[in-house]
C-alpha cells in the first residue's frame, strides 16, 4: 500500500438497502466505510450497514486485516444491518474493538446485545468467536497509536456522532446522518457554528445529502440534509474534498447521475474533488513527512 490514507466505500445508501438493477452504478448497500492508513496494522471501519457484510467477505478471502476498530455513528437499522453477517466476527483469530456514542443511559454493549438477541437474530453476541470488546464512546477525543478519533453531536433523530479522524495533519469527517436546518433559530445557529468549526479545513468530508432543497421542504426534521446546503457550507469552510452519501433508496442511478451533474455545476470548482459517493469507490489522501504515523 502506498504512503497514504485509503478510504473505501462499501455502502452508500440510507434508510434501507435497495439491491435493484437500476441502483448498481451508485450501489444499493447501506452505510459502511473502510479506512486504511499506511503504517497501521489496524483497519478502521465506520458504520455497519449492509455493506459491512461485503467488507467482511473481502477480509476473509484476503486473510488480512482481521484486526480493527469499528466506530458506529448511531444504532438505526441502516447502520447496523450488516453487523451479524460480518464473517471475521466468527473467526477466533480476529480482534475488533467497537465504539458507539451513548443513547441516553444505554451503552454500546447493551445496544448490540439487543440487536443480536434471539428475537431478532439466531446468533447472540456471546456466540461470536472473535476477540471483541464494546465501548461506549463518551463525547471527546480518543488517542490511538497513529491516529485520533473525536466526535460532535449530529443534528439527527437520535444521539448520533459526527466523527473526525485525524492522522498527522490530515483530517477526515464522517457525517452520514446529519440535518443542516434552514431555520435561523438560536439552536440552529449554535449547531451550525459548532459544525462549521468542526469541519473547517478538512481534507475530506463525507456527508449526508439524501435530499435536494426542494425535496427537503417536505422532510424537515427527518434528520437528513439537502445537498446544496452541504456544498455551500463545505465550500465556505475550505473543505478540500467532498463526497456526498446516504443516498435516498428511491433515487435510482439516473436520478443520482442527474443530481451529480447539477452538483458539479453548482459547486463551481470550489473543491479539489466533489462527487456522490459510489459503492466500491476508493479515495486516497497522500501522507507527507508532516503526517508521519507513529506507532508504539
Amino acid at each position: 500500500m502506498s504512503n497514504s490514507i485509503n478510504i473505501k466505500f462499501w455502502g452508500v445508501r440510507g434508510s434501507t438497502p435497495c439491491a435493484n438493477s437500476e441502483n448498481m452504478h451508485y450501489g444499493g448497500n447501506t452505510t459502511c466505510v473502510q479506512i486504511e492508513v499506511s503504517g497501521l496494522d489496524e483497519l478502521l471501519i465506520f458504520d455497519c450497514g449492509t455493506g459491512f457484510r461485503n467488507l467482511g467477505n473481502s477480509l476473509i478471502n484476503s486473510n488480512e486485516h482481521l484486526r480493527g476498530r469499528i466506530f458506529i455513528t448511531h444504532p438505526h437499522w441502516d447502520h447496523l444491518q450488516g453487523f451479524p453477517f460480518f464473517k471475521p466476527f466468527y473467526e477466533a483469530q480476529s480482534w475488533f474493538r467497537i465504539y458507539m456514542p451513548p443513547q441516553g443511559d444505554i451503552g454500546c454493549s447493551e445496544i448490540l446485545q439487543g440487536h443480536m438477541s434471539n428475537t431478532f437474530f439466531p446468533v447472540s453476541m456471546d456466540m461470536l468467536e472473535a476477540d471483541l470488546d464494546c465501548e461506549t464512546f463518551q463525547l471527546g477525543k480518543k488517542l490511538f497509536d497513529g491516529f485520533t478519533v473525536e466526535y460532535m453531536w449530529a443534528s439527527h433523530t437520535v444521539p448520533t456522532a459526527i466523527y473526525k479522524i485525524s492522522v498527522g495533519n490530515k483530517s477526515i469527517i464522517f457525517a452520514p446522518d446529519n440535518e443542516l436546518m434552514e431555520d435561523r433559530g438560536d439552536a440552529t445557529e449554535k449547531f451550525e457554528k459548532e459544525f462549521r468549526s468542526f469541519i473547517k479545513d478538512a481534507d475530506l468530508l463525507i456527508h449526508d445529502a439524501q435530499f435536494s432543497r426542494e425535496e427537503y421542504q417536505n422532510k424537515i426534521g427527518w434528520g437528513h440534509s439537502a445537498w446544496e446546503d452541504v456544498v455551500d457550507i463545505a465550500a465556505e469552510e475550505n473543505v478540500k474534498r467532498l463526497l456526498l452519501t446516504h443516498h435516498d433508496p428511491d433515487n435510482d442511478d439516473d436520478k443520482l447521475s442527474d443530481i451529480e451533474a447539477v452538483m458539479h455545476s453548482y459547486a463551481n470548482s470550489n473543491f479539489e474533488e466533489i462527487s456522490l459517493a459510489k459503492e466500491g469507490q476508493t479515495v486516497s489522501l497522500p501522507l507527507t513527512k508532516a503526517d508521519k504515523v507513529s506507532v508504539k
